[in-house]
C-alpha cells in the first residue's frame, strides 16, 4: 500500500474593485464568486487630519472591510500570537500577531496568505486607559492590523486602499464616531463640513448650494456614510 501526497493548488486571482454609480461606495468581486459592497465609513474611509487634509492618498480599509474581502475568495480568519512583552512592573504590554487567510478542503486549512500586526499600551490609539486594561485593545489592534495587511495583500488591493492610517486613530476618532451609515453626522461634523468648505472658497451660501444639489436641506441632515462623499467632492474641485 502506497501512500500519495496530494497538493492542494489555489490559483489566486486579483479582487475586482469598482465603484458604485451614485455612491460613494465600492462594488468587489472575484472570478466566479457572489460580488460584496464596501461601504463607505463602515467598511473603509479617508481619514482626516483636524484640518480636513486627507492624511492618506487612498482611503484606508477597515477591519470589517478585510473581513469582507476575505469572504469574497472563501477564507477564514487564524491567529497566532507569534511574540509579546508583558512587563507587569512598568504597566508595558506588546503583542505581535500572525493573520494566516486559510482555505478548508475536506478538513484541511491551507494557508494561502499571512501577515503580521503588532500593537502595544504606549499606543494613543489604546485611549485613556490604564496600561492593564488596554492590553486587550493592544492585542485586539494587532490582530486587526494584520487581517487588514492580509486583505491587502490577498486581493492585490494597495493601489485602491490602505492600512497607514487606521480607523481607532486619535483623528480618526473625532471623524467616524458614528458608525450607522443612515444616521445624521455630529455637529461637531457640521462644523468640520462648513470649515472645509471656507478652506476650499465656498461662502456659507455656495456650501448650503452644494449642499441642496445632494437633496440636503441643512448640513445637520447629511447621512454619516454619505459625508466622506461630500468632502471628496471638494477636495477634487468638482463642487458647483
Amino acid at each position: 500500500m502506497s501512500n500519495e501526497l496530494t497538493l492542494y493548488h489555489y490559483d489566486a486571482a486579483p479582487m475586482s474593485v469598482e465603484k458604485k454609480p451614485r455612491t460613494g461606495d465600492y462594488l468587489i468581486s472575484v472570478y466566479g464568486c457572489a460580488p460584496a459592497t464596501l461601504r463607505r465609513g463602515v467598511d473603509f474611509g479617508m481619514i482626516r487630519k483636524k484640518n480636513g487634509e486627507a492624511m492618506t492618498k487612498y482611503p484606508t480599509l477597515f477591519k470589517s472591510g478585510a473581513e469582507k474581502v476575505a469572504v469574497s475568495y472563501g477564507l477564514c480568519q487564524r491567529y497566532r500570537l507569534e511574540s509579546r512583552i508583558e512587563d507587569l512592573e512598568n504597566g508595558f504590554f506588546y503583542f505581535l500577531v500572525r493573520c494566516d487567510l486559510v482555505k478548508i478542503v475536506d478538513g484541511t486549512e491551507y494557508i494561502i496568505t499571512s501577515s503580521y500586526g503588532s500593537g502595544n499600551t504606549r499606543e494613543g490609539r489604546t485611549g485613556n486607559q490604564s496600561p492593564y486594561d488596554g492590553a486587550n485593545s493592544a492585542l485586539k489592534m494587532a490582530q486587526k492590523r494584520a487581517l487588514v495587511s492580509a486583505a491587502l495583500s490577498l486581493g492585490c488591493m494597495s493601489d485602491c486602499f490602505t492600512q497607514d492610517i487606521e480607523s481607532d486613530g486619535e483623528e480618526a476618532g473625532a471623524y467616524f464616531n458614528q458608525k450607522d451609515p443612515e444616521a445624521p453626522i455630529t455637529p461637531q461634523q457640521v462644523k468640520f463640513f462648513y470649515a472645509a468648505a471656507g478652506r476650499h472658497g465656498l461662502t456659507k451660501q455656495e456650501a448650503k448650494a452644494l449642499l441642496g444639489a445632494h437633496g440636503y436641506t441643512s448640513a445637520s441632515t447629511i447621512k454619516t456614510g454619505e459625508f466622506d462623499a461630500l468632502l471628496r467632492e471638494m477636495d477634487q474641485g468638482r463642487a458647483d
